[in-house]
């Protein structure tokens, strides 16, 4: 059975909260899941947007919890 291992989000912004600390603003991408085989697979939701360079930057955050 497939699981999903990491989370895949791209900032989009940033802001300061109420204390000065600056935090960020991600958009939920995707999610990237493993196979039974061991191979990672990338399953898209939206398209990331490239920055101001033309780069394309995602993050992979680890799954906390089982669905």
């Amino acid at each position: 059975m497939s699981k999903v291992k990491y989370n895949v989000a791209q900032t989009i912004g940033s802001f300061k909260n109420e204390a000065g600390e600056k935090k960020y603003n991600y958009l939920n991408l995707g999610v990237v899941i493993e196979k039974e085989n061991g191979h990672l697979s990338l399953k898209l939701n939206a398209l990331p947007l490239p920055n101001e360079k033309g780069e394309v930057w995602v993050n992979l955050y680890p799954v906390e919890r089982e669905y």
